[in-house]
């Protein structure tokens, strides 16, 4: 059985999500292609605009370290 083709940094994706918890609702996931799961989540903010900020800065992270 041959090696699992390494992941592109690009096929890493950020959601921001709103779970609906009462004063902290948003929070960012980040994804990559062909998993069904999140492979780094975030605690919760009070806003979209934190989540969105907080997420591409996580996105921008992880996608330093694979090119890396």
């Amino acid at each position: 059985m041959g090696k699992a083709p390494a992941i592109d940094p690009l096929d890493y994706t950020v959601a921001i999500k709103n779970r609906g918890h009462a004063s902290k609702p948003w929070r960012w996931e980040i994804n990559v292609a062909g998993k069904s799961k999140p492979v780094r989540q975030s605690n919760f903010y009070e806003t979209m605009s934190e989540a969105t900020r907080a997420g591409k800065a996580a996105l921008a992270e992880i996608r330093a370290n694979r090119a890396a």
